[in-house]
């Protein structure tokens, strides 16, 4: 089974080169993976070294793109409709979103491995947070905000996945169902995808991960970015309504 990476990329000049060299030995186990850089709206040099790093040899090919606007979602869009326009076998290869500084470590992908095979099985996996087998240690106020959205999301969607913001396992051939779909270009990309997977009466399997402690400050800010996630949810869901109540429960 064949992954290919998508690494948001917004101000990441100084960690930029240790994380994909993280990344692209761990991934050098894997035969076919691949590591797509997508620059979205920086103020440092961090498209520059994007393209540095695409250029130089290593043990995992490395391709850089850019987009104008900031935003995580912009970034996810654009990886995963690169790796779906390049791959003739869209049923062999999973695309992968996760955030720059690899959150989780590579805890996500050995949760994920006993699952990537297996087809017909499961098109979307998640690294989750919520999972009660995760090991996750951050500050109250990010696990009550967490926990709140959970349950409006729910209350508002009929969404049974616990955490759409863990790092999303998807197989190539859904994501070309799903993307087209998708309309935000915020961190209610994630959701929005598991929304729509949803609606087809499908469930993500959620793994149990380790969340490394943070590299960096946290760009979230739990206000701001929850009302946005919130209004957003609150519009899709008008626009395309709940999920029905017959999703079956994936653990």
């Amino acid at each position: 089974m064949r992954l290919s990476y998508v690494l948001p990329v917004h101000n990441e000049e100084a960690v930029l080169t240790r994380n994909v060299a993280r990344l692209s030995a761990h991934l050098s186990k894997s035969p076919g993976a691949e590591i797509l850089l997508v620059e979205n709206g920086s103020r440092d040099d961090s498209w520059k070294l994007a393209c540095g790093l695409a250029e130089q040899p290593g043990p995992t090919p490395i391709r850089a793109f850019r987009v104008a606007a900031a935003g995580i979602g912009h970034a996810f869009d654009r990886g995963l409709r690169e790796a779906i326009a390049t791959e003739p076998n869209p049923s062999r290869r999973w695309g992968i979103l996760t955030a720059a500084d690899l959150p989780f470590d590579f805890t996500d992908l050995d949760a994920a491995e006993p699952f990537l095979a297996q087809e017909g099985h499961a098109s979307l996996l998640i690294g989750s947070k919520a999972h009660p087998a995760s090991v996750v240690q951050v500050p109250l106020e990010r696990r009550l905000a967490s926990w709140g959205y959970r349950q409006i999301r729910r209350f508002v969607s009929g969404m049974r996945t616990m955490d759409s913001q863990g790092s999303i396992f998807i197989r190539l051939d859904m994501a070309a169902r799903l993307v087209p779909l998708v309309k935000s270009r915020d961190f209610f990309y994630t959701t929005e995808l598991v929304l729509h997977l949803e609606r087809l009466g499908d469930r993500p399997v959620e793994l149990p991960v380790t969340l490394a402690p943070s590299r960096r400050a946290s760009t979230v800010r739990p206000l701001r970015h929850g009302t946005a996630m919130f209004l957003a949810l609150v519009l899709e869901t008008m626009r395309g309504g709940r999920v029905p109540p017959t999703c079956g429960r994936r653990r």
